[in-house]
Protein backbone atom coordinates (compact mmCIF):
# COMPACT_ATOMS: atom_id res chain seq x y z
CA UNK A 1 0.00 0.00 0.00
CA UNK A 2 2.26 3.02 -1.45
CA UNK A 3 1.47 5.81 0.51
CA UNK A 4 -0.25 7.68 -2.65
CA UNK A 5 -1.08 4.59 -3.97
CA UNK A 6 -3.58 5.07 -6.97
CA UNK A 7 -5.96 2.53 -9.51
CA UNK A 8 -5.65 0.19 -6.32
CA UNK A 9 -8.61 -1.37 -8.17
CA UNK A 10 -6.15 -2.86 -10.47
CA UNK A 11 -6.09 -5.77 -7.92
CA UNK A 12 -9.31 -6.29 -7.33
CA UNK A 13 -9.98 -9.37 -9.46
CA UNK A 14 -7.26 -11.08 -8.20
CA UNK A 15 -9.12 -10.57 -4.80
CA UNK A 16 -11.93 -12.71 -6.32
CA UNK A 17 -9.96 -15.72 -7.08
CA UNK A 18 -10.49 -18.74 -4.57
CA UNK A 19 -7.01 -19.41 -4.71
CA UNK A 20 -5.12 -16.15 -4.21
CA UNK A 21 -3.81 -14.86 -0.71
CA UNK A 22 -4.41 -11.07 -1.84
CA UNK A 23 -2.51 -9.39 1.39
CA UNK A 24 -2.50 -5.63 1.03
CA UNK A 25 1.14 -4.57 3.19
CA UNK A 26 0.22 -1.87 5.73
CA UNK A 27 2.37 0.85 6.36
CA UNK A 28 4.92 -0.79 9.62
CA UNK A 29 4.28 -4.29 8.06
CA UNK A 30 7.02 -6.42 6.17
CA UNK A 31 6.41 -8.07 3.31
CA UNK A 32 6.00 -11.84 3.74
CA UNK A 33 9.09 -14.03 3.06
CA UNK A 34 6.88 -16.88 1.79
CA UNK A 35 4.98 -14.87 -1.43
CA UNK A 36 4.71 -15.79 -4.86
CA UNK A 37 4.52 -12.52 -6.33
CA UNK A 38 4.80 -8.65 -5.10
CA UNK A 39 3.03 -6.27 -6.59
CA UNK A 40 3.62 -2.83 -6.85
CA UNK A 41 0.69 -0.48 -8.03
CA UNK A 42 0.16 2.96 -9.39
CA UNK A 43 1.15 6.03 -7.61
CA UNK A 44 0.35 9.78 -7.95
CA UNK A 45 3.64 10.42 -7.03
CA UNK A 46 6.83 8.05 -7.92
CA UNK A 47 9.27 9.80 -6.05
CA UNK A 48 7.64 10.38 -2.52
CA UNK A 49 6.47 6.70 -3.04
CA UNK A 50 10.53 5.48 -3.97
CA UNK A 51 11.00 7.76 -0.68
CA UNK A 52 8.09 5.80 1.30
CA UNK A 53 9.12 2.54 0.16
CA UNK A 54 12.92 2.92 1.90
CA UNK A 55 11.38 4.29 4.71
CA UNK A 56 9.23 1.40 5.11
CA UNK A 57 12.30 -1.11 4.68
CA UNK A 58 9.98 -2.88 2.03
CA UNK A 59 13.12 -2.47 -0.80
CA UNK A 60 15.18 -4.57 1.45
CA UNK A 61 11.89 -7.14 1.45
CA UNK A 62 11.48 -6.60 -2.26
CA UNK A 63 15.59 -7.29 -2.86
CA UNK A 64 15.35 -10.70 -0.30
CA UNK A 65 12.09 -11.61 -1.95
CA UNK A 66 13.92 -11.20 -5.68
CA UNK A 67 16.91 -13.15 -4.61
CA UNK A 68 14.87 -16.13 -3.54
CA UNK A 69 13.30 -15.99 -7.16
CA UNK A 70 10.03 -14.28 -6.31
CA UNK A 71 8.03 -12.49 -8.90
CA UNK A 72 7.53 -8.84 -8.91
CA UNK A 73 5.35 -6.93 -10.97
CA UNK A 74 5.39 -3.13 -11.16
CA UNK A 75 2.06 -1.17 -12.60
CA UNK A 76 2.13 2.49 -14.14
CA UNK A 77 3.91 4.05 -11.13
CA UNK A 78 5.57 0.90 -9.59
CA UNK A 79 7.10 0.23 -12.90
CA UNK A 80 8.67 3.72 -12.78
CA UNK A 81 9.82 2.36 -9.19
CA UNK A 82 11.50 -0.47 -10.45
CA UNK A 83 13.67 1.00 -12.93
CA UNK A 84 17.44 2.38 -12.20
CA UNK A 85 16.44 5.87 -11.67
CA UNK A 86 13.10 8.23 -11.95
CA UNK A 87 14.14 11.87 -13.07
CA UNK A 88 12.07 14.88 -13.07
CA UNK A 89 13.48 17.82 -14.69
CA UNK A 90 10.58 19.92 -14.67
CA UNK A 91 9.54 19.08 -10.95
CA UNK A 92 5.66 17.83 -12.21
CA UNK A 93 6.02 15.72 -8.88
CA UNK A 94 7.83 18.65 -6.85
CA UNK A 95 11.21 19.70 -6.55
CA UNK A 96 13.12 19.27 -9.88
CA UNK A 97 15.61 16.41 -9.72
CA UNK A 98 16.54 12.52 -10.31
CA UNK A 99 15.95 10.05 -7.67
CA UNK A 100 17.60 6.25 -8.13
CA UNK A 101 15.07 3.70 -8.23
CA UNK A 102 15.18 0.12 -6.97
CA UNK A 103 17.78 -1.03 -9.60
CA UNK A 104 15.40 -4.20 -10.64
CA UNK A 105 14.47 -3.49 -13.99
CA UNK A 106 17.41 -2.05 -16.35
CA UNK A 107 15.28 1.17 -17.39
CA UNK A 108 15.13 4.66 -16.90
CA UNK A 109 12.13 7.36 -16.61
CA UNK A 110 12.00 10.55 -17.24
CA UNK A 111 8.96 12.55 -16.14
CA UNK A 112 7.31 14.57 -19.01
CA UNK A 113 4.63 17.45 -19.70
CA UNK A 114 2.62 15.43 -21.52
CA UNK A 115 -0.10 12.75 -19.88
CA UNK A 116 -0.71 9.54 -22.05
CA UNK A 117 -5.01 8.73 -21.11
CA UNK A 118 -5.95 6.16 -23.34
CA UNK A 119 -7.63 2.38 -23.67
CA UNK A 120 -5.38 -0.01 -25.16
CA UNK A 121 -5.10 -3.76 -26.73
CA UNK A 122 -2.70 -5.81 -25.95
CA UNK A 123 -1.33 -9.11 -26.61
CA UNK A 124 1.02 -10.45 -23.99
CA UNK A 125 4.49 -11.68 -24.46
CA UNK A 126 4.78 -14.35 -22.26
CA UNK A 127 1.88 -15.83 -22.54
CA UNK A 128 0.16 -14.42 -26.30
CA UNK A 129 -3.09 -13.72 -24.57
CA UNK A 130 -5.09 -10.85 -25.23
CA UNK A 131 -5.65 -8.03 -22.63
CA UNK A 132 -7.98 -5.14 -22.53
CA UNK A 133 -6.80 -2.02 -20.51
CA UNK A 134 -5.59 1.86 -20.53
CA UNK A 135 -2.75 3.87 -19.88
CA UNK A 136 -3.13 6.72 -17.50
CA UNK A 137 0.73 8.01 -16.66
CA UNK A 138 3.01 10.94 -16.96
CA UNK A 139 6.83 9.84 -18.36
CA UNK A 140 8.31 7.54 -20.76
CA UNK A 141 10.55 4.54 -19.87
CA UNK A 142 13.71 3.27 -21.82
CA UNK A 143 16.20 1.01 -20.97
CA UNK A 144 17.92 -2.08 -22.10
CA UNK A 145 15.03 -4.41 -20.58
CA UNK A 146 12.52 -2.90 -23.01
CA UNK A 147 14.01 -5.23 -25.11
CA UNK A 148 11.71 -7.76 -23.85
CA UNK A 149 8.74 -6.15 -23.25
CA UNK A 150 5.57 -7.31 -20.87
CA UNK A 151 3.31 -7.13 -23.98
CA UNK A 152 2.70 -5.51 -27.58
CA UNK A 153 0.49 -2.88 -28.41
CA UNK A 154 -0.21 -2.84 -32.07
CA UNK A 155 3.10 -3.35 -32.62
CA UNK A 156 4.98 -1.27 -30.61
CA UNK A 157 6.79 -2.96 -27.57
CA UNK A 158 4.97 -1.65 -24.13
CA UNK A 159 6.91 -2.22 -20.60
CA UNK A 160 9.60 -4.07 -19.93
CA UNK A 161 11.11 -7.57 -18.43
CA UNK A 162 13.83 -9.03 -16.91
CA UNK A 163 16.72 -11.47 -18.18
CA UNK A 164 15.13 -14.18 -15.76
CA UNK A 165 11.79 -13.13 -16.73
CA UNK A 166 10.87 -12.27 -12.88
CA UNK A 167 10.70 -9.14 -13.15
CA UNK A 168 8.00 -7.42 -15.05
CA UNK A 169 6.80 -3.36 -15.48
CA UNK A 170 3.95 -2.33 -17.42
CA UNK A 171 1.95 1.02 -18.04
CA UNK A 172 -1.27 -1.16 -18.69
CA UNK A 173 -4.15 -0.55 -15.79
CA UNK A 174 -7.14 -2.79 -16.00
CA UNK A 175 -4.96 -6.21 -17.06
CA UNK A 176 -6.73 -8.69 -14.14
CA UNK A 177 -10.38 -7.66 -15.59
CA UNK A 178 -9.36 -10.06 -18.59
CA UNK A 179 -9.86 -13.01 -17.88
CA UNK A 180 -8.15 -14.28 -20.25
CA UNK A 181 -5.07 -12.56 -19.46
CA UNK A 182 -5.95 -13.05 -15.78
CA UNK A 183 -6.00 -16.78 -16.30
CA UNK A 184 -2.71 -17.07 -17.93
CA UNK A 185 -1.21 -15.37 -15.54
CA UNK A 186 -1.96 -17.00 -12.41
CA UNK A 187 -1.30 -20.41 -14.23
CA UNK A 188 2.28 -18.77 -15.53
CA UNK A 189 3.00 -18.59 -11.25
CA UNK A 190 1.83 -22.36 -10.84
CA UNK A 191 -1.26 -20.99 -9.57
CA UNK A 192 -4.70 -22.49 -10.41
CA UNK A 193 -7.25 -19.69 -12.03
CA UNK A 194 -11.05 -19.97 -11.67
CA UNK A 195 -13.77 -19.79 -14.11
CA UNK A 196 -14.54 -16.51 -12.54
CA UNK A 197 -15.82 -14.14 -15.52
CA UNK A 198 -15.28 -10.92 -13.30
CA UNK A 199 -17.17 -8.19 -15.52
CA UNK A 200 -20.29 -10.68 -15.27
CA UNK A 201 -19.94 -10.86 -11.77
CA UNK A 202 -19.67 -7.02 -11.45
CA UNK A 203 -22.56 -6.45 -13.31
CA UNK A 204 -24.26 -8.99 -10.95
CA UNK A 205 -22.93 -6.90 -7.56
CA UNK A 206 -24.23 -3.66 -9.83
CA UNK A 207 -27.21 -4.71 -10.02
CA UNK A 208 -28.10 -6.07 -6.39
CA UNK A 209 -26.66 -2.69 -5.21
CA UNK A 210 -28.81 -1.18 -7.32
CA UNK A 211 -31.81 -2.92 -6.18
CA UNK A 212 -31.10 -2.80 -2.29
CA UNK A 213 -31.28 0.70 -3.19
CA UNK A 214 -34.73 1.29 -5.00
CA UNK A 215 -35.83 -0.73 -1.53
CA UNK A 216 -34.57 1.41 0.72
CA UNK A 217 -34.20 4.67 -0.98
CA UNK A 218 -36.91 6.96 -2.76
CA UNK A 219 -34.92 7.36 -5.81
CA UNK A 220 -37.68 9.31 -7.78
CA UNK A 221 -37.71 11.73 -5.23
CA UNK A 222 -33.86 12.15 -5.08
CA UNK A 223 -33.79 12.83 -9.03
CA UNK A 224 -36.27 15.38 -8.64
CA UNK A 225 -34.42 17.08 -5.58
CA UNK A 226 -31.66 17.16 -8.16
CA UNK A 227 -33.54 18.94 -10.68
CA UNK A 228 -33.35 15.04 -13.14
CA UNK A 229 -37.04 14.68 -13.00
Amino acid sequence: MLSRIANFDDLDPLAQEPSIDLTMIAPGQAIAGDCDLIILPGTKNTRLDLEFIRSQGWDIDISAHVRRGGHVLGICGGYQILGNSVSDPLGLEGPAGNMPGLGLLNVETTMLAEKHVRRVEAVHAASGQPVCGYEIHLGTTEGPDRLRPFAAVQGRAEGAQSADGLICGTYLHGLFTDDRFRTAFIAGLGGQPSTLRYSEKMEQTLDALAAHIERHVDVTGLLRIAGCR
